[in-house]
């Protein structure tokens, strides 16, 4: 590297629009209306926010006509939302995304001499994973866990590379490998490298709880050593990466892919860098900036009062206060172990723990709460107080196993001093029984799980070929345009990365002792990868939803090697991360065109990130290992007692070990389950014909696999959290959206941001200055649902002392 080198990748090209136009502009069919377009009458009325009168005045398409498919309406862009299979029809051709949501968020110019390959960027990049991955690595063994998100580092490190500027232009001298201390001023791209790579990898890896559960000598005690440690994470977390890369023609390219969570980023990168547009928007004229910072402010101090001041405002189940030991009430409108009937919490976690409401297509939020009515509002309670199951033995609403006297199952009854499972001593104790809800839960993930790959076919099988074909079918928007200014990754980088991991992946199947053959590690985990990285990738990057996998993962593991507890975790988490992970670097990937970061530097970046995360989670690890004492014991003086890994460590006891046969097979309590793998796809197929029938009709919007999946989190999710996920989504979505787009436009997304910001912030102050040293706050506001029946999770029925109820010993 020269000491003139500036740190910039140069263009091969350089394709702009000469004069960057509105989704407004674009609205209008491309030819005949270019005289309106121009027409300054109109402009002025556009910039004082009159997307509503549009809305009324404009005619609404009928878009099963061939014309409509290349021209769009305004009316249709503000008041309608675009389903997949219609997004994929759509012309792309314009200088302006057609989508609202991405012209709203994402700029349609490019400057390709912005620098991004910068030492300044490696630099903080790298400092910035190893605090974040260190960090959550040590807390997240923690009880309560602390996960500090991406958006922390997004604002972090803006102060710092605004005031690394201030640094001597001075050229350190390394002879070809010289740079210079301070390249200049800090873009936007530079920012936009770090944060991607820090949200790829500082989160906690989800083969965390196994490694610990495998290597804990609380759990497992199979310490393999720290080569293990690393050998494992990394293929775990690396094995979708290249599946993902090779997918990028379906998940990355295609304009109607716009991967709604990548959006709230893109506008707060915008905010912090951009100039702001000072006309109004539905009478608004605050900056982006300005909004954005007062509220995270209020963000901030507001989530004070339900985390720490007054903690029943977060659950605020006033009902089970007013009557603590009425169980149908409890069981009706509880938080805990109920239902949650009416939907009322002044806490951010709460509405967004089903989803982020802002950022997911109504139509999808409407999907999710359809299902929630039916099955668990409606169809739930009815099952239980009929004692479907023995369910009436249980709460209605609990993630945890029981034995058929109503406790806690206990797993050492039934497995040896080596934790061998000993079918005698089951046989003498109990059958494993699960909640209602929980039961429900497994059939709708069973359903997703076939619909999903049904669906897919029905619906994009002929563009996924097409695509196959041609990387190019069906054009290329604005954004892929612009990004032809780079170099891009060839897919034979991505396949040499993909054989590489594999490899690596059976090396560490291998040469420790887990249990799980290579050929099971083929064919299942990265079987399961290759089959279903296209189908959830296209859900996820239209709908902002994915279908869970680790059950599914868990019962083919299950059968395909009982009694092996260790064998299953394997499957478990390389068939989930596969897709999981595949799908964090495909939205990465999105992000990345989204800001124009040249290709082949991403791809290092993310490859870079990926091993100095694996690193630092592995040394932590090591280091709690060594220095921690009673690591992982429910009597650690410090709480770091890894509640994680204890869940892992007892579904793998309980999938594995007993084995999946036991509840789940013909003539076992929860056979009737199984018949959801054939009403996934049946469901599938129905809706599609009644689609293929009628295609304008509210048919076109019912999404299968997210009818079936998107109530996974219950539990311990309940149906509150879902109801407010729909409203907050109806206000913002629906009503704002048709009745004030433009104000809708500019502030919706960064909405979504700023109240995560301001929450992410106020829970590490609470966390390190309160949680960590144990100050608590004790007065009836936080008191008032510790004692009720909810929180006690009392069922409607009750075991007389020394009965049970179900089968008893030798009879099951």
């Amino acid at each position: 590297m020269s000491a003139g080198y500036t740190g910039v990748e140069q263009p091969i090209t350089a394709t702009q629009p000469t004069d960057p136009i509105s989704i407004e502009e674009l609205a209008s069919p491309y030819e005949n209306r270019q005289q309106r377009l121009k027409d300054e009458k109109y402009l002025q009325e556009r910039d004082s926010g009159s997307d509503l009168d549009l809305e009324k005045s404009a005619p609404s398409p009928d878009l099963s006509d061939e014309y409509y498919k290349t021209d769009v309406f305004v009316d249709e862009l503000t008041s309608k939302e675009l389903i997949p299979n219609e997004a994929v029809t759509w012309n792309v051709d314009g200088d302006q995304s057609p989508f609202p949501e991405v012209a709203a968020c994402v700029p349609n110019t490019d400057d390709p001499t912005l620098a991004c390959n910068t030492v300044r960027a490696w630099i903080l990049l790298t400092i910035f994973v190893i605090i974040f991955a260190g960090c959550n690595q040590f807390f997240g063994l923690r009880y309560p866990s602390l996960t500090i998100g991406y958006v922390v580092a997004q604002l972090l490190v803006f102060p710092i590379g605004r005031a690394w500027e201030k640094l001597p232009q001075r050229v350190v001298p390394l002879g070809p490998c010289s740079f210079y201390l301070n390249p200049g001023r800090f873009t936007v791209k530079e920012h936009a490298l770090i944060v991607i790579c820090v949200n790829l990898t500082a989160a906690n890896a989800y083969a965390m709880g196994a490694l610990v559960s495998i290597v804990s000598p609380v759990y497992w005690n199979r310490d393999y050593g720290p080569g293990f440690s690393f050998c494992y994470l990394l293929t775990t977390q690396a094995l979708g990466f290249g599946l993902a890369g090779l997918s990028r023609r379906w998940l990355v390219y295609p304009a109607a892919l716009i991967w709604p969570s990548s959006l709230a980023s893109t506008v707060l990168f915008r905010a912090l860098h951009e100039p702001q547009d000072p006309t109004p928007a539905n009478g608004w004229t605050i900056s982006r900036y300005r909004y954005f910072g007062f509220l995270t402010i209020g963000a901030f101090a507001w989530f004070w009062f339900p985390d720490y001041i007054w903690t029943s405002l977060s659950t605020f189940a006033f009902a089970t206060w007013i009557a603590p030991n009425n169980q149908k009430v409890n069981t009706i409108f509880g938080m805990n172990s109920g239902l949650g009937l009416i939907p009322i919490s002044f806490d951010w976690t709460q509405i967004n723990y089903a989803g982020f409401p802002l950022t997911t297509p109504f139509y999808i939020t409407c999907n999710a709460f359809a299902v929630v009515l039916f099955f668990y509002l409606f169809l739930s309670p009815i099952l239980y107080y009929t004692n479907v199951w023995n369910s009436a033995y249980l709460p209605l609403l609990s993630s945890s196993t029981f034995d058929n006297t109503g406790k806690a199952y206990n797993i050492s009854r039934v497995v040896d001093e080596r934790l061998n499972f000993v079918v005698e001593k089951y046989e003498a104790y109990s059958p494993m029984y699960i909640s209602m809800s929980y039961s429900l839960t497994y059939g709708l993930s069973f359903a997703a799980v076939t619909s999903i790959v049904i669906y897919t076919y029905l619906y994009n099988g002929k563009d996924i070929w097409a695509k196959f074909k041609n990387a190019k079918h069906g054009g290329e928007d604005i954004h892929k345009r612009l990004m032809a200014s780079y170099k891009e990754v060839p897919d034979w980088w991505y396949g040499v990365l993909t054989a590489v991991v594999l490899g690596l992946g059976i090396f560490t199947i291998r040469y420790w002792d887990t249990e799980l053959p290579v050929w099971g590690f083929i064919v299942v985990c990265f079987g399961m990868g290759v089959t279903l990285i296209v189908p959830e990738g296209i859900l996820e990057g239209t709908t902002n939803q994915r279908i869970f996998l680790n059950i599914i993962t868990e019962l083919i593991a299950g059968y395909a090697w009982p009694g092996k507890a260790i064998a299953n975790m394997m499957v478990k988490t390389y068939g989930y991360n596969a897709v999981k992970h595949g799908m964090d670097f495909a939205q990465d990937l999105k992000l990345g065109q989204y800001m124009k970061i040249p290709p082949r530097t991403l791809f290092f970046a993310q490859i870079y990130a990926t091993l100095l995360a694996t690193m630092t989670q592995t040394g932590v690890l090591r280091w709690m290992m060594g220095n921690i004492q009673d690591l992982c014991k429910p009597t650690n003086k410090d709480r770091f007692t890894c509640n994680g890994a204890k869940v892992v460590y007892n579904a793998s006891i309980i999938w594995g070990t007993i084995g999946p046969q036991r509840m789940f097979q013909a003539g076992q309590t929860y056979s009737g389950l199984m018949y959801f793998f054939a009403i996934g796809p049946v469901c599938t197929v129905a809706v599609w014909l009644l689609y293929r029938r009628y295609p304008n009709s509210w048919i076109k919007y019912v999404n299968v696999p997210i009818f079936f999946n998107a109530a996974g989190n219950i539990p311990p999710a309940n149906t509150t959290q879902y109801s407010l996920w729909f409203i907050f989504g109806f206000i913002f979505n629906y009503l704002i959206r048709t009745r004030a787009f433009a104000w809708w436009k500019r502030y919706n997304y960064l909405t979504q941001a700023a109240m995560d910001t301001g929450t992410a912030l106020a829970t590490i102050i609470i966390f390190f200055a309160l949680s960590y040293n144990g100050i608590k706050l004790v007065w009836w506001g936080n008191t008032v649902g510790s004692d009720t029946a909810d929180a006690k999770g009392t069922p409607w029925l009750h075991v007389a002392k020394g009965t049970h109820f179900g089968k008893g010993p030798g009879e099951f």
